[in-house]
């Protein structure tokens, strides 16, 4: 009996006790009407949450209606929301589906938080899964896409997972459960469709268990994965630095794993990489430095010891002007301006957060702005000019350092690398008497 099995399946993976108060994602379709009538009739403190994606025009809203009068006919609890789920999609550049979900789980949380929900019940089921593994399988994503749906991820539970479509849909027919059917279902728009539709009936006839087989072969990949975790976690401690959200891991004990790739995929996919980006990563091992690679929010660097991991840093474009007068600014970089007399027997520090300028070659308002490619000065001492990218490899600044580099500019000419060399045109001479001195405060 599908009640039965479903209890001691919230058992099982311990989803939920009788102190649970379960907020059930309810669409109107076969799956969450079914979920809702077994916990409500298994004696569960149970309230309805329903979202409505506007994707379907009248049919969404009759989906909405159909959800509301069942709570009201059954006395139980519903929380309703409309969403314009394109124009969410739109502004954030997802695919419909990700965006559906993002508006889902958000929304499932805010009633969770006000309403003092602990669990929230979403109605996956056996296929559900099995089509998952498939997906995954055919995307590339690595072990841990091929375990399949988890039973329960944090507060989230399924306690359908282990029943099938047609146990659900027997289920439904015997206790005479009025459900909605949604159209686009028989789309084969989506890839999961086409994968209901099309691949399964296919494996079927080379097995006709083949959804059972694919479900528990998900289920010890899963155990597999809970060996390989370990493994991944110890590895991580021993290659892996962090340093203010930067992370600094180390080529050469890395290219002695025999799990390389295992690894990056794991450890990247925090990062927003995906599995063919590993890939590109895994050549970095052996390209030379300043080769990276991106993902929508991080950018990995290929330096001489690490590859270097940082989320992704906009350049600004922000300018700031320093006029004569100016004796402190705090942005875009904070410095502090006064002017000397210059005599003999004058004493230069060496630290290079101090530049020494001769105050009558400079053209103001001066302007700092973050270095550029292309951009040249000469460095002090030299005669000739070298372009700024070489000079930040000379000095062997980290590549993350590199994105945070300021110029001071007079006129059209760089006068300070801010904080590592001034230009050696600007320099105090025998000629000068007035010197500007500006200090770097980083």
């Amino acid at each position: 009996m599908l009640q039965s099995k479903m209890i001691d399946f919230v058992r099982e993976h311990q989803m939920a006790n009788d102190q649970d108060k379960i907020l059930v994602g309810v669409s109107g379709g076969i799956d969450s009407m079914v979920l809702l009538h077994l916990l409500v009739h298994a004696g569960y403190n149970v309230g309805v949450a329903h979202c409505n994606f506007s994707l379907r025009g009248d049919e969404s809203d009759a989906d909405e209606q159909f959800v509301r009068y069942h709570c009201l006919m059954n006395g139980l609890p519903v929380h309703t929301i409309k969403f314009d789920t394109l124009e969410y999609a739109k502004e954030n550049g997802l695919s419909i589906q990700v965006a559906a979900r993002e508006l889902r789980y958000a929304y499932f949380d805010e009633i969770c938080k006000e309403h003092k929900y602990t669990r929230i019940a979403i109605a996956h089921n056996l296929n559900d899964s099995v089509e998952t593994v498939l997906l995954n399988l055919s995307r590339g994503t690595g072990l841990r896409g091929l375990t399949g749906i988890k039973p329960v991820n944090g507060n989230i539970i399924r306690p359908l997972l282990f029943a099938t479509r047609v146990q659900v849909q027997e289920y439904a027919a015997l206790h005479n459960i009025s459900y909605r059917e949604d159209s686009s279902n028989a789309s084969d728009k989506y890839k999961r469709n086409y994968i209901r539709h099309n691949v399964l009936p296919l494996l079927r006839e080379l097995n006709p268990s083949v959804d059972i087989s694919i479900y528990q072969t998900a289920q010890h990949l899963r155990e597999a994965q809970l060996i390989v975790d370990s493994f991944l976690t110890q590895l991580r401690k021993e290659i892996v630095n962090e340093n203010g959200g930067v992370f600094y891991i180390d080529i050469e004990k890395l290219k002695n794993q025999a799990a390389v790739n295992i690894f990056l995929v794991d450890f990247l996919s925090d990062f927003n990489f995906t599995p063919a980006m590993t890939t590109e990563v895994c050549e970095l091992l052996e390209s030379s430095i300043g080769k990276r690679v991106e993902s929508d929010t991080h950018v990995i660097f290929r330096d001489r010891n690490h590859l270097i991991l940082q989320q992704k840093q906009k350049r600004q474009s922000v300018e700031c002007q320093i006029d004569v007068n100016i004796t402190q600014i705090d942005q875009p970089v904070k410095l502090s301006l006064s002017k000397l007399d210059y005599s003999q027997g004058f004493v230069f520090g060496k630290d290079t957060k101090y530049a020494y300028l001769d105050l009558e070659k400079l053209k103001f308002p001066l302007t700092i702005r973050p270095w550029q490619p292309g951009d040249r000065f000469m460095p002090f001492g030299m005669t000739s000019f070298k372009k700024i990218s070489d000079f930040l490899v000379d000095i062997k600044i980290p590549l993350p350092d590199k994105e945070r580099v300021f110029v001071l500019i007079s006129g059209n000419e760089i006068v300070w690398v801010i904080g590592y060399r001034i230009d050696n045109r600007f320099r105090v001479d025998e000629n000068t008497r007035k010197i500007l001195l500006i200090k770097f405060d980083e």
